[in-house]
């Protein structure tokens, strides 16, 4: 099926289980998920915020904003400074922690995952989730 777009919805599915996963040791898809979750969450405020064009059903127009977060994250920061948005930016954590995420890594081991490399990650999902947050409280349809 082809359903409409909902970053908001995704974003905090994704949160959800990734929570699920990282509170069972299960770093390596937790890992994916909070990469996917904060991606989504950033979409989700840059819709809302009308900095992000998407077609009627919901998909990003413009190839900058269709993205992993490790390349959003940069397109956000960029993106919302100078806009009526700006405010956000304080909420997100220094430098870019996505950096290294990858969405390939879905086919690496599980070995190559631990707690020390996914909690930094979290941390980053988790100021996301409050930058949404924050969003809605602000009266942002996100």
């Amino acid at each position: 099926m082809d359903y409409p777009a909902d970053f908001h919805d995704a974003h905090l599915r994704h949160w959800r289980d990734a929570e699920l996963l990282f509170r069972n040791d299960c770093w390596a898809n937790a890992d994916q998920l909070y990469g996917l979750s904060a991606e989504c969450g950033l979409k989700a405020v840059m819709r809302g915020l009308e900095m992000m064009p998407v077609t009627p059903h919901g998909v990003p127009t413009r190839p900058e904003h269709k993205v992993h977060v490790t390349k959003l994250w940069s397109e956000f920061a960029t993106s919302v400074d100078g806009h009526k948005g700006a405010k956000y930016l304080s909420l997100l954590p220094a430098g870019d922690p996505f950096a290294s995420w990858s969405i390939e890594d879905r086919y690496a081991h599980r070995r190559h995952f631990d707690y020390a490399s996914v909690s930094p990650l979290r941390s980053a999902a988790e100021g996301i989730r409050k930058l949404v947050q924050r969003a809605l409280r602000d009266g942002v349809e996100v």
